[in-house]
């Protein structure tokens, strides 16, 4: 806690939540102060009380929660004692907060654009007129393309993305002195959350005003934050400037979630030899026709990738890139419009139903949401006994035993096997469906961004388990993930996406230290790794690409970049481009690269 006059001065904060016969208190005693021009990160674990804290400066608490003492000082006035009118005038106009969950935040039944002049007229005096001209310029700002079309939707009609982008546009309508955003780039793009973060780094600075940026990003919080709060079993326990934090974190938590960064902060995974082309498709290709349309929708084009034996490969794109379709298709949960999957020299895309589903026990996937894989109404030992039911029947008591082993192998305990997944936490699930999908040891297993729900702490140990079992198991992954810094401790070999497209192919050092296509540069660019040395606050923020990418509708006649790329050329939007081998393990989709009209040096000064 340091300054003279904070611009908020939070004391002995508590909030409990009353049920039957016990009163939970997940915020105790939370104290730490709020500078102006300062940036303020909040991590912990989930279930910390991260969000509760964040309602609480407002003076909220989600039902049946009540603020049960403490004290928020805001311009001179401590919030929580103020009457309901003076502190409705101060939300919104001197406050603005930026949920997690956009979907719950907008009103399903309004247009965007009015939820935006609705806030915004609640502390200015403007036209409806004015303020939907101001609700357009606010989702030009937060990067929604074409905001005069979007002004006019509804939530259901906006991505996930972009309903979180409404949801910032919404909380600076008003240019708010203070600004409280609880995980809000979590439905971003990299590209997307770095130019958001950018803007509110420079508006703090500009203004005066300051952020609490609650988050689960340490890249974020090394790259954005001034100061970094650790929030451990309802209280703060480490306050400390970033690169302190970073260099000599003082509490255990702050240490073990730290750990991992320090374990893996220098070098690459060591590539894989032998074995090349274990799993591989050709040509692969996915369409998705429009219903009362000729259109389809271009979800995969073409698509060549190999994964050797043993190996775990990246595969990185913005959303709408068509990752997930990739590995869906590999799985034959989605057959492929043209194409080949081949794994260990057979085609599955030409089996049957009945020969697929033998082949199934040698290829699984774990998926991103842990609670929507599973049976809500099955134990543990039920989720676990169904594959080994269906591919190797069998005696129940082995099976069961076979399940207690596969617990065992992701470092969890047997008493687990009564439990039901309602009684589990993400982390804890998410392991038990990787227990899953390893338990008729498969050759080949799809990792559709399995740590993207996960608390710094619980990712970095998902990790270090799929590491430790792919080395002990010999088994291959295709590893799709936004998470570049997961990318690059987990996995060998990394493909880069792009509407569809694979645009850049090489080793994890290759790519992430000299990336070669425009779009690779630009995705790695916005990327925010963990180091707060080379702060992106600290240094020219590179240029980044323009507008969102293109409709799979309608995709471009010639290079798909070409409509946002800095190097464009007539050429580049007459003339399809072509993945090309660079040797060395590389291929990149770019003529102009190829033909060394754009180095790597011209790219870093654009």
């Amino acid at each position: 806690m340091n300054g003279d006059n904070p611009l908020l001065r939070v004391r002995d904060l508590k909030v409990g939540y009353e049920v039957p016969g016990d009163l939970i208190v997940p915020v105790e005693g939370v104290s730490f102060d709020l500078n102006p021009h300062e940036v303020v990160g909040l991590i912990g674990d989930a279930g910390s009380g991260k969000s509760t804290t964040a309602l609480a400066l407002m003076g909220l608490a989600r039902p049946p929660g009540k603020i049960l003492g403490g004290s928020v000082e805001f311009g001179g006035r401590d919030l929580l004692t103020l009457p309901d009118a003076e502190i409705r005038e101060i939300r919104g106009r001197d406050i603005g907060i930026i949920v997690q969950n956009p979907r719950a935040a907008l009103n399903p039944m309004l247009r965007v654009g009015r939820q935006i002049g609705f806030a915004y007229r609640a502390h200015n005096e403007a036209t409806e007129a004015a303020a939907r001209a101001h609700a357009i310029d606010m989702l030009r700002l937060v990067g929604i393309n074409d905001p005069e079309r979007r002004v006019e939707a509804y939530a259901h009609e906006l991505s996930g993305g972009m309903a979180q982008r409404a949801l910032i546009a919404m909380a600076l309508s008003s240019t708010p002195k203070l600004l409280i955003a609880d995980e809000p780039t979590s439905g971003l793009d990299v590209t997307i959350q770095a130019q958001f973060l950018d803007e509110m780094w420079q508006t703090v600075q500009k203004t005066g005003s300051a952020m609490l940026l609650v988050t689960q990003e340490l890249g974020v919080i090394a790259n954005f934050c001034d100061r970094v709060l650790v929030l451990h079993k309802g209280r703060i326990v480490e306050d400390a400037p970033v690169r302190q934090f970073f260099a000599e974190p003082q509490h255990p938590y702050s240490q073990e979630v730290l750990r991992f960064y320090h374990e893996r902060a220098s070098g690459y995974p060591e590539q894989v030899t032998g074995g090349a082309g274990f799993l591989r498709t050709d040509a692969l290709t996915k369409h998705f026709p429009l219903r009362g349309s000729d259109k389809v929708v271009q979800a995969v084009d073409k698509v060549t990738i190999s994964v050797a034996k043993g190996e775990a490969v990246g595969l990185v794109g913005e959303s709408g890139s068509g990752k997930t379709t990739v590995g869906r298709c590999l799985m034959r949960l989605e057959h492929p419009t043209a194409g080949a999957v081949i794994l260990d020299g057979q085609d599955i895309t030409a089996l049957n139903a009945a020969e697929m589903r033998k082949m199934r026990s040698r290829m699984q996937i774990v998926f991103q949401d842990p609670f929507d894989s599973v049976n809500p109404r099955w134990t543990v030992a039920d989720i676990l006994d169904e594959p080994l039911r269906v591919h190797e029947g069998g005696d129940k008591a082995a099976r069961r035993e076979r399940a207690v082993a596969a617990l065992k192998q992701v470092d969890l305990d047997p008493s687990l096997m009564i439990a039901k997944p309602r009684d589990l936490g993400a982390s804890t699930l998410q392991r038990i469906n990787i227990a899953r999908a390893l338990i008729c040891n498969p050759d080949f297993v799809v990792l559709d961004e399995p740590t993207s729900v996960l608390a710094p702490r619980a990712r970095n140990s998902l990790i270090a388990l799929l590491a430790r079992l792919q080395k002990e198991l010999g088994i291959s992954y295709l590893f799709i993930s936004h998470d570049l810094t997961t990318v690059r401790y987990l996995c060998q070999r990394v493909a880069v996406m792009y509407l569809g497209q694979i645009v850049e192919e090489g080793s994890v050092e290759q790519v992430f230290t000299a990336p070669q296509h425009p779009y690779s540069r630009a995705l790695l660019s916005a990327h925010l790794m963990p180091d707060p040395t080379n702060r992106r606050v600290d240094n020219p923020v590179p240029a980044a690409l323009e507008g969102e990418i293109p409709s799979p509708i309608d995709v471009p006649k010639g290079c798909y970049l070409a409509s946002r790329c800095p190097h464009v050329t007539d050429a580049c939007r007459a003339n399809p481009q072509v993945l090309t081998d660079l040797g060395q393990g590389r291929a990149v989709r770019c003529e102009r690269v190829v033909a060394g009209e754009i180095t790597l040096q011209e790219a870093a000064h654009d």
